[in-house]
């Protein structure tokens, strides 16, 4: 699902995923630390297992859109689930952000995305896309 505001340069989107099962929790023996003094860490509540669920179906993402035919635009994205998964315990990183740049020259477009997917790196993407019935000749 995504929607453009009438008078505002921006793009928002929501993606809804495996809605056919709603436990995605994983649960690794890896991420079971323990503390300095040896105790076990808290199990979290029914609440927040259940939003931890509910944000694991979900990827959001904004575009924002510039120039007067929309010549450039920048996006951001963000996914709960491989945020959680692809996490290390006790190191931070940006798994489940991604971003990407585009911009049209001519009849072309060219974007870019990347896609933090871990610590040891991420996920490059780049196309390049054009509209053939441009080429048509009138």
């Amino acid at each position: 699902m995504s929607k453009k505001l009438a008078r505002a340069p921006f793009r928002f989107s929501a993606l809804l995923h495996s809605l056919n099962r709603w436990n995605l929790r994983y649960k690794s023996p890896l991420n079971e630390v323990e503390n300095l003094i040896g105790e076990a860490p808290q199990e979290p509540n029914g609440f927040s297992k259940a939003m931890d669920n509910f944000f694991r179906h979900l990827a959001v993402g904004g575009e924002l859109i510039l120039g007067k035919n929309e010549n450039f635009r920048f996006r951001l994205g963000y996914n709960h689930q491989l945020r959680k998964e692809l996490t290390v315990n006790n190191l931070r990183s940006l798994a489940g952000f991604s971003l990407g740049v585009g911009f049209k020259v001519n009849r072309f477009r060219f974007d870019y995305g990347l896609g933090r997917q871990h610590l040891a790196g991420g996920v490059n993407h780049i196309s390049i896309s054009t509209n053939l019935s441009e080429f048509k000749k009138k």
